[in-house]
């Protein structure tokens, strides 16, 4: 998820420096932070993610809370043409495929980590839904077929600065239907002549039973 990986911690780094000032008043603000709270308590749930360019996804994170408060989770890759890597957790015991082999770590193994209720995989928090107020320069709420989008424009100057990043352009959207049921986010950023564009649509929240292990075959 590399792309995705810098990303929360351009987040991490701006809520804990700007936690202190007042927030913009910015169109769907309460909506929008009010769905973040709450995908923050989901015990379950799958994020896909869609390269807007091609329209085929590319990574997948699927996580659910066992009854003893671990967490187990499943992200998968798809590169390439014909690369595939997963990272599977059972809450237990990680294993790692990387196209050709599979790792199996335990406990105390170098590279384990587990996760759980009062420390989660910092994907399944709802932080992959990229949202820092302080460092919006502008909003625009829209309608699209009974849908309504809010659109975001970062000041790509206070991003750089915090990460140490060259973006030029950053934006994201986020789309709810008729209902206020949250439909999608988009996420485009360009930065040194490449552009990235991605979708993020949330499934089976809550209804999750089992997060299975793939084959690696």
């Amino acid at each position: 998820m590399k792309k995705l990986v810098s990303l929360l911690i351009v987040m991490c780094i701006c809520l804990a420096g700007c936690s202190l000032r007042k927030e913009y008043d910015l169109h769907g603000k309460d909506r929008i932070e009010a769905f973040r709270a709450e995908a923050a308590q989901w015990q379950s749930g799958r994020y896909l993610v869609t390269d807007l360019e091609t329209g085929i996804t590319t990574q997948a994170f699927s996580f659910k809370y066992e009854a003893d408060g671990s967490q187990s989770y499943l992200y998968e890759q798809v590169s390439g043409t014909d690369h595939y890597y997963y990272e599977y957790n059972s809450g237990g015991v990680m294993e790692v495929y990387d196209g050709e082999n599979v790792t199996v770590l335990n406990a105390g193994d170098e590279g384990y980590v587990s996760y759980d209720k009062e420390d989660p995989h910092p994907y399944s928090t709802g932080d992959l839904l990229f949202y820092v107020n302080l460092f919006v320069k502008s909003s625009l709420e829209s309608s699209d077929n009974g849908n309504t989008i809010y659109m975001y424009n970062y000041d790509t100057d206070k991003l750089n600065e915090t990460q140490g990043t060259s973006f030029t352009e950053f934006s994201t959207k986020y789309a709810f239907d008729g209902q206020g049921n949250f439909l999608y986010f988009e996420m485009s950023n360009a930065a040194a002549g490449e552009n990235y564009s991605y979708r993020i649509e949330v499934l089976d929240v809550n209804g999750i039973d089992e997060i299975e292990r793939p084959s690696s075959q």
